[in-house]
């Protein structure tokens, strides 16, 4: 990624953490999704592939005010590995579902998996 094209930006690669998790399969599986959704700026959403994130949104410490990188030398492989395929300032990304509330989760989960009749 060059510096021009980061000083464009608004440094939204700097504002969350996303881990991958496993898509849940049973009902009861959503228990835990329910507890990350329940804590303050944590959300989970499904991505364009089907694979199941869980994101913190939170600011890197070494972005300042101006969304510059305080540690741009020394910043981890990770962020210099970070491509302009994967920049959401420079594409077009939706997720295919995102849960923010223990209503999106129920939602959800009554749209996927309903009840068997006996």
């Amino acid at each position: 990624m060059t510096v021009k094209t980061c000083e464009k930006c608004s440094g939204q690669c700097c504002r969350y953490v996303a881990a991958e998790i496993d898509k849940p399969k049973k009902e009861k599986d959503f228990d835990e999704i329910k507890w990350f959704v329940s804590h303050k700026n944590v959300h989970v959403y499904i991505d364009e592939e089907g694979d199941w994130y869980v994101e913190f949104a939170t600011r890197c410490k070494f972005l300042d005010k101006n969304n510059k990188c305080k540690n741009y030398a020394n910043r981890p492989k990770l962020c210099k590995d970070y491509g302009h395929d994967e920049c959401t300032f420079h594409n077009e990304y939706v997720e295919k579902h995102i849960f923010r509330t223990l209503k999106d989760i129920e939602k959800y989960m009554k749209e996927h998996f309903k009840k068997k009749k006996k």
